[in-house]
Parts: C-alpha cells; sequence; structure tokens
C-alpha cells in the first residue's frame, strides 16, 4: 500500500532548471542573501541575476544565513496538518546551519518529516529533489524514497570550476599577490565536494584543459554507475555549460542533463564564470 502523500521540500541552495522545477511538487525555502546592511530572501526578493549584478558592484562579498527554524516550522505545518509526509533536503551541514534549523523545527512538530544533510549543494541537491520526486511519482512509500535519497547522495560526485579567483581574493581566502599570479598564469581551480566539504583538488593552466578535467572525472566516477541525471549550474557562463554539456553527451548519451543558473549560495564562492558539474 502507497503512503499518503508525500512533500518534498529543499532549500534555496537548490540549482535547478526553472522549467524542471515549475513541473515538480516541491517547496523552497529561501536562505537569506545580505549586501552590508541590506538583507534580501534568495531567489523571492532578489533572483539570481540581480544577485550577480550586484555582487559585481560590490568591494566584498555578500553573506548567506540559514532559514530561521520559523520558516521550516510554518512550511512543516501547513503540509503536516494535511495529513502529508515530508520529506526535507538540505545544504550540506558542513557548509550552512540549513540542516540544523530544519532538524530544530521538526523537533517542534509531531508530524511524520524526514530531513536529509545532502552532504552536497547546487546543482547535487538538484539532482536529489529531481529524483526524489521521480521516486514519489513511482509510488515508492515515504520511507522507501528518504532510503533512496539517502543512497544516492553517498555516491553523488559534485565538482566546481572556478574561471576566476576574483571572489576568492574578495573573500579574503587568496591574497591580493596570489590572485594576481592565477590571473596572469590563466590557472582555473577544480574544487570537488567531499563528505559535505568543499575542497581544493587541482590548479590547472586555462579553460579548456579544465574542462577536459572535469570530462575524465566524470568518465572515472561514473565508471560502474547508473547516471540517470547530470547537472550543470553556472554563473554567467552559458557558453562553457553548453560547452560541457556537448563533452558529456558524447561519453555519455543516455543520461538526461540540465543546465541552470547557479544560486546565490554557492555562487558566492564560484565566482564570475564559475561552473558546477554534479552526477
Amino acid at each position: 500500500m502507497v503512503d499518503m502523500a508525500i512533500k518534498i521540500v529543499v532549500d534555496s541552495s537548490i540549482d535547478l532548471n526553472d522549467e524542471i522545477l515549475k513541473t515538480l511538487d516541491v517547496e523552497v525555502v529561501p536562505l537569506t542573501v545580505s549586501f552590508g546592511d541590506d538583507s534580501y530572501l534568495d531567489r523571492v526578493e532578489l533572483t539570481p541575476e540581480e544577485f550577480y549584478e550586484r555582487m559585481g558592484r560590490e568591494k566584498e562579498l555578500p553573506k548567506t544565513a540559514q532559514p530561521a527554524p520559523g520558516r521550516f516550522l510554518e512550511i512543516f505545518e501547513k503540509h503536516g496538518k494535511n495529513g502529508d509526509k515530508i520529506l526535507c533536503l538540505c545544504l550540506s551541514s558542513k557548509l550552512s546551519g540549513t540542516y540544523n534549523s530544519a532538524i530544530l523545527a521538526k523537533s517542534m512538530t509531531d508530524y511524520d518529516i524526514e530531513v536529509i544533510d545532502t552532504q552536497s549543494g547546487s546543482a547535487g541537491i538538484g539532482i536529489l529533489t529531481y529524483l526524489a520526486n521521480k521516486w514519489v511519482n513511482l509510488g515508492k512509500s515515504f520511507s522507501e524514497v528518504a532510503d533512496e535519497v539517502r543512497a544516492y547522495a553517498e555516491k553523488l560526485s559534485v565538482y566546481a570550476l572556478l574561471d576566476t579567483v576574483e571572489n576568492a581574493v574578495k573573500g579574503g581566502r587568496l591574497s591580493p599577490l596570489k590572485g594576481a599570479l592565477a590571473t596572469i598564469l590563466n590557472l582555473k581551480i577544480v574544487c570537488q565536494v567531499n563528505q559535505g566539504r568543499v575542497e581544493l583538488f587541482d590548479k590547472i593552466r586555462g579553460a579548456k584543459l579544465a574542462y577536459k578535467k572535469l570530462l575524465t572525472l566524470f568518465e572515472e566516477k561514473a565508471k560502474g554507475r547508473s547516471i540517470p541525471v547530470i547537472g550543470i549550474a553556472h554563473v554567467a557562463n552559458e557558453k562553457g555549460a553548453q560547452m560541457l554539456k556537448e563533452l558529456l553527451q558524447k561519453v555519455h548519451k543516455d543520461a538526461e542533463i540540465f543546465i541552470t543558473t547557479m544560486g546565490a549560495t554557492i555562487g558566492t564562492y564560484a565566482g564570475p564564470g564559475g561552473i558546477v558539474l554534479a552526477f
């Protein structure tokens, strides 16, 4: 027997094509984005495009903050009262307090709620949300969907390619001197998400070799795995995202590949031209 309705809740760190997201039965809880004293609800009061336009004008990087527990509680109450079971997917707890906010909100109710620390972000959460919705529509039970999400999250690979170190310098993670040297040498930084943390993976000279590196990483990590969907998120780099998609399609024709603009949460660190690849 199939469970009663299952509602998927996710925070706004999700990067998933708007056209796809609109077709899913998903509720998005916004993080807060702040430029100095000006604060906005992510994707509600500030679109990704508006965010990047302002970020380019500011001398300091914006800050993001997790949703207050009350925001999760409001959504949990709304759907819990209807008898829905709630599956909440959160940005990695190593990157944000969002997961802790959702856990605290859950503790304030008696509804059937599963809160999952995805140990991921950006297009990684996009993939998990997309697949969770698919599994719900296939008639899997609440516990089955939650187990499937956890299992897939363990296998998920997420890499980021930084086209420029501009934001690393702005944020104080890289000195201006080292930033200038990286620019002169045309260094592209490849990072990976490892157990929920973002770590430096490689430094490569030139964009062409950097994209080839992402392709090589995909081929290595995808061996022996079923890859139904691949996510690409970018910061004002549609050309690079399309090029990566075409490279991936040559080696893996069966996967659905979505391209989307990166949101504020991860885009703050990826910076202009940044790319995230998740599979």
